[in-house]
């Protein structure tokens, strides 16, 4: 099994980690979470999605703007 797949967070855990994040007041751009969790842009918007539908974050959250370096 590659080292890399056992240094990934489970699903559950990224889910809980990011619930705490936003109930905290932190701000995510979804292509943060995604390096953050090296998962895809699609899993990122399924992730919130569930959090929303399950009643763990604000239905009206919504991603943070990713900064641009200059």
């Amino acid at each position: 099994m590659p080292l890399d797949i056992l240094n990934r967070k489970s699903r559950v855990e990224r889910l809980r980690e990011i619930k705490e994040g936003v109930n905290k007041g932190e701000k995510y751009s979804a292509f943060d979470l995604a390096v953050r969790y090296d998962i895809s842009i699609n899993v990122v918007y399924r992730d919130i999605k569930t959090l929303k539908d399950e009643g763990y974050i604000p239905k009206d959250w919504i991603f943070a703007r990713k900064e641009r370096g200059g």
